[in-house]
């Protein structure tokens, strides 16, 4: 069995192709590195170097075991590592629900850290309504949920608030207030309007009825629909208009403009929270947490 220490020195002549520069390099004398690669040939029964007074060479055989030898301490270190991550929780499985109106940055921000830090753990992810999370949680269908506040009977769950983003006016492309880069609310009391509705959506719902009741008048809802594609497809065919999440323009939808709302209100910001179970202390969870809250730092101040 070759150890680690014979593939060290091994790749270390091979690299250098010099044995004084390999056993400054290994921090050892010259004659005991020789020495070993000399017991190295003899247990893989052919020479691994062609040696003359002016230079070391590899041999065709010592050019494919360069290859395996490298790829082996690769897998060596990669399996300690491995291991460190076993022992310290950090692999298995977590399943995290979130509200679909955060799938657009939000999510990809929290799956693109996550894998970077810890990518032996796997994560499931289940889109439902903030209220389905809280069940979800309880029943331990779901570790992790993000949702949106304001909620109720949550004194059994850990909640944070993670992040606040705004709400922006989606347009069809060609509307005659499309060319302006900011719109008032108050402008658009005229409009038809989509909403999500109340008894799956309830905090987006009612987020357009207080901000067009402070703007003065009571918005036109012509049609109702809980998932953002859906109601961008709706003012894309020229059938309304609609208050979505800010992160919903990087949807991109053809068709569709978003445009700030000229006059701030605190009906027009929404909070965004992460979930757990309080009795839930497991390595990935807290893991996940902490990485869903930087991923909301980073939303925050992009909105």
């Amino acid at each position: 069995m070759i150890s680690e220490r014979q593939l060290s020195q091994f790749i270390a002549v091979a690299e250098e192709l010099h044995f004084g520069r390999a056993a400054l390099r290994l921090n050892m004398a010259q004659p005991p590195l020789s020495q070993a690669i000399k017991r190295l040939e003899a247990a893989i029964g052919v020479p691994l170097f062609i040696r003359d007074k002016h230079s070391v060479t590899l041999t065709p055989a010592g050019k494919v075991f360069l290859d395996e030898a490298r790829e082996l301490q690769s897998r060596s270190r990669m399996a300690v590592e491995a291991a460190r991550r076993a022992g310290d929780g950090y692999t298995g499985k977590i399943v995290v629900g979130f509200v679909g109106s955060v799938s657009y940055e939000l999510v990809p921000g929290i799956l693109s850290r996550f894998r970077n830090k810890y990518p032996s753990i796997h994560i499931d992810l289940r889109e439902q309504t903030s209220a389905e999370q809280l069940e979800s949680l309880r029943s331990g269908c779901i570790d992790v949920g993000v949702l949106r506040l304001p909620l109720s009977n949550t004194s059994d769950i850990d909640i944070q608030t993670v992040a606040t983003e705004k709400l922006m006016i989606a347009l069809p492309e060609h509307h005659s207030l499309a060319g302006k880069p900011s719109v008032a609310l108050k402008d658009l009391s005229q409009e038809k309007f989509m909403n999500f509705p109340a008894d799956k959506v309830p905090h987006l719902h009612s987020k357009l009825i207080m901000a067009c009741d402070e703007a003065g008048f009571s918005p036109n809802v012509v049609t109702e629909a809980w998932q953002i594609t859906s109601i961008l497809s709706l003012v894309s065919s020229g059938m309304g208009v609609a208050l979505l999440p800010a992160q919903a323009r990087s949807s991109h939808y053809p068709g569709v403009i978003f445009r700030q709302i000229a006059v701030p209100s605190i009906h027009l910001e929404l909070k965004i929270a992460v979930a757990c179970r309080k009795d839930d202390a497991s390595v990935g969870v807290s893991a996940m947490v902490s990485v869903i809250n930087e991923a909301g730092e980073a939303l925050s101040r992009a909105t």
